[in-house]
């Protein structure tokens, strides 16, 4: 990669893993975009349109810089498996995707890129690989210790059943039973009801 790259790696990435980001990278050949943030994903990829273009993968650009590794290394895992099998029945999560994040991933776990709490749960996480990191709560809340939020933000399972809380998309919502991971909720902008995730990011009311 060049080097106005790598220093716009620097804005997003732990310092210490942007050169093997930025390797990965070279060793591919997809488009990279960081994005504005998406309540309902990380990032993704996209296989290409045509004969004649690239792969691509998105990242939201809020994300702190542990998790913006993860989903990265996550994402290139998607490019690895599509590379090698194509659009062949393969399950998009499934035993070839989890062995290849495996594998992208552990060169990273270090101290020197990540803290030790991230690290911990990291290893657990690639023994109980799940669709997602965003799936493991244990290692989202440990994530999300990193994130820069104001005072007045919380996640949703933080809050007493019966609470009034807004998204950041707008929407008001009062907190109801919890079903597995997520809490069955009625929003009162619209008075339909949401499962919503359990590490949402939420402001009560």
């Amino acid at each position: 990669m060049k080097a106005e790259e790598l220093e716009l790696l620097k804005r997003y990435f732990p310092e210490a893993s942007v050169a093997m980001v930025g390797e990965l990278y070279g060793q591919r050949r997809f488009i990279l975009h960081f994005k504005r943030p998406r309540n309902s994903k990380l990032g993704d990829f996209r296989p290409p349109r045509s004969p004649k273009s690239l792969c691509t993968i998105t990242l939201n650009m809020d994300l702190n810089p542990y998790q913006m590794l993860i989903t990265y290394v996550h994402e290139v895992a998607h490019y690895d498996v599509y590379q090698q099998y194509g659009m062949r029945s393969v399950m998009p999560h499934g035993t070839e995707w989890q062995n290849r994040f495996a594998a992208l991933l552990l060169p990273f776990m270090t101290s020197e890129i990540f803290p030790n709490d991230i690290l911990v749960a990291l290893r657990h996480h690639l023994n109980h690989i799940k669709a997602s990191s965003s799936a493991d709560l244990n290692l989202q809340r440990v994530v999300q210790q990193y994130d820069k939020k104001p005072d007045n933000v919380v996640t949703v399972e933080t809050l007493p059943e019966g609470a009034r809380f807004v998204l950041k998309n707008g929407l008001v919502f009062r907190k109801g039973e919890k079903q597995r991971t997520r809490y069955k909720c009625m929003c009162e902008t619209n008075g339909r009801t949401y499962m919503v995730a359990a590490l949402a990011e939420a402001k009560m009311l």
